[in-house]
């Protein structure tokens, strides 16, 4: 019966393995800030899943990332963030999006009591220098508004970067969405992710 088969053309063929879909980009993003040790399950779920704070195909890389991934990179982007870290926006001498004596209250609502001698003084340059900044939220929300005001970084907008401070200052906690809730360090690990430290 097999030599039929082999004769007459209609012996089983073997097929061959199927080809794994490709990762999707979003997949893709996820694997590399794993491996990268950025941590905070929250912050990998959040570049996914949260509509105001990121969306889907976008990439932010400090510039040290993007100049390690070479011309070549395999990465998946839609579109490319170009954040600066506090330390760069600390930095750099020309090229500020507003004066750099633009006070941090002017942007970010900081006129209780207990700021009067830090926040609410300072300037955004000074607030990311400050030692007094001890979980570096000020640093951090001072440069991701630099980044979204020049247009650096598409996935967040001052109204949000605002609304994290706001809540962070009252509860000690962002409400990202209906169950989930950032602490300062949460919310910092996050911001890091965008531009870097």
């Amino acid at each position: 019966m097999a030599n039929d088969q082999q004769q007459s053309g209609n012996e089983p063929q073997q097929l061959p393995p199927p080809v794994p879909p490709a990762m999707p980009k979003h997949g893709a993003t996820r694997r590399r800030l794993a491996k990268a040790g950025l941590g905070a399950a929250g912050v990998l779920w959040t570049l996914e899943s949260h509509a105001t704070l990121s969306k889907t195909g976008f990439v932010c890389e400090s510039p040290s990332a993007y100049e390690s991934a070479g011309l070549n990179s395999n990465i998946a982007t839609e579109q490319r963030c170009r954040p600066l870290s506090p330390t760069m926006w600390c930095f750099i001498q020309s090229g500020w999006p507003c004066n750099k004596t633009k006070r941090f209250a002017e942007v970010f609502s900081c006129n209780e009591r207990r700021f009067a001698t830090t926040y609410y003084r300072d300037s955004l340059l000074a607030v990311m220098k400050a030692s007094y900044d001890r979980d570096k939220i000020g640093c951090h929300l001072a440069a991701a508004y630099l980044n979204v005001i020049s247009e650096r970084v598409p996935v967040l907008t001052v109204p949000t970067l605002k609304r994290m401070w706001s809540e962070l200052k009252v509860s000690g906690y962002f409400k990202v969405d209906a169950n989930t809730y950032w602490s300062v360090t949460e919310v910092r690990d996050y911001l890091v992710s965008i531009h870097g430290r």
